[in-house]
């Protein structure tokens, strides 16, 4: 099924049983055709959609109206394409949309929109997704509709009256392992070798660091200076477009750029993985059978596997940093010094989701309070 204007065209592939979204493209001066299958109609057509917007928004919305979601996946593509965002930020755009697509209100047409009809989506989302979701749904339209009210392409923009709802989700605190929990993994990663539990010193690194999952396993040689006794925390792995695991080009924020302390009950650890990853190319401290990067998924499963045996449930590779956080903060380690190893830009966060102070401490706490008063005469 052509479409007109050089538009590209759909049509079902019976051999493969798939539907086919295909278009012209010049590259070196040639004109190629390039094509890509897909299990629905719908699916190929939204994707040629999207093309046609990238390739020239204008007047192919001039000509076909505007579909919200095809619209608005082609302006993440041409951010993405032009180098304003990186991929990890496409990935989590792109999560953004498919909310709004598996809704009632990508079925409303773009001029019939009303803001009622963005204010019910927004609302009803309050119970089920954090203020950060929401709060990055409704930057995807807001951004959309300015651009299409500012192009002419709408008389009215929807948004100028829709408010940003709270979420109501309530706020579960991470769980840190307790101290006689973190006693008992300690012991069983201490008398097994790498061998026997591969991901061993990745457990070791995150108790004994703070190091996110993703921090751990984008590791290579050259970011471990025994030399400055430090880790350097560069970069981190995330989701490129296609779902692939890849190393992205920095940390989760710009405070994740960090050196870390290495602590001493590491330090053979650290030797030992080093002396691991030589066989390498890559030269990663902690790769996959084909020598790249590890999925961060399937160490969180080999822990959950580990950890059943020991009886203890409710702790993810996450949970390791929490759990080193809290141990900080049960030292008495000071707030800036913990915010700067974890990689915060605020102390807040540290404080408020990741510290999860042991009732034992805490009573240690209120006997010094309670000599305090004693002494003053209170």
């Amino acid at each position: 099924m052509k479409r007109k204007n050089n538009e590209g065209s759909i049509f079902y592939n019976t051999f493969r049983n798939r539907w086919n979204a295909q278009y012209k493209v010049i590259e070196e001066g040639k004109v190629k055709v390039k094509t890509k299958s897909f299990k629905t109609k719908e699916s190929a057509e939204d994707y040629i959609d999207i093309i046609m917007y990238e390739r020239n928004a204008n007047e192919y919305i001039k000509n076909h109206g505007v579909n919200l979601i095809s619209f608005m996946k082609s302006r993440a593509l041409v951010k993405l394409n032009s180098n304003t965002i990186s991929k990890s930020q496409y990935v989590r755009i792109c999560d953004s949309i498919k909310h709004i697509e598996e809704s009632e209100l990508s079925k409303i047409p773009i001029k019939k929109m009303k803001d009622n009809d963005i204010q019910l989506y927004l609302n009803s989302l309050i119970e089920k997704y954090s203020n950060s979701s929401i709060g990055k749904i409704h930057a995807q339209l807001t951004q959309t509709f300015e651009y299409l009210y500012n192009s002419g392409f709408i008389k009215y923009n929807p948004m100028y009256g829709v408010i940003k709802p709270k979420s109501t989700k309530k706020i579960e605190k991470r769980r840190a392992m307790t101290l006689d929990e973190e006693k008992t993994f300690l012991e069983y990663l201490n008398q097994v070798s790498i061998s026997e539990c591969k991901y061993k010193n990745v457990f070791l690194i995150q108790l004994f660091s703070g190091l996110r999952i993703g921090e751990v396993l984008a590791l290579t040689i050259e970011d471990i200076d025994f030399e400055n006794n430090i880790i350097k925390v560069q970069k981190s792995l995330t989701v490129n477009e296609n779902g692939k695991i890849i190393c992205g080009e920095r940390p989760k924020t710009n405070a994740g750029f960090r050196d870390v302390p290495i602590n001493s009950k590491i330090l053979k650890n650290l030797k030992e993985q080093i002396n691991f990853a030589k066989r390498n190319k890559q030269q990663i401290l902690f790769p996959n059978n084909n020598n790249n990067y590890t999925d961060p998924r399937k160490v969180n499963d080999y822990l959950t596997r580990i950890l059943k045996n020991l009886d203890i449930t409710g702790i993810s590779t996450h949970s390791l940093r929490y759990t080193f956080a809290t141990r900080c903060a049960e030292s008495g380690i000071k707030d800036v010094v913990l915010k700067d190893i974890m990689g915060h830009y605020d102390i807040e966060v540290t404080k408020n989701i990741y510290i999860d102070i042991q009732k034992n401490f805490e009573q240690d706490e209120i006997k010094k309070v309670e000599k305090y008063m004693k002494k003053v005469g209170i």
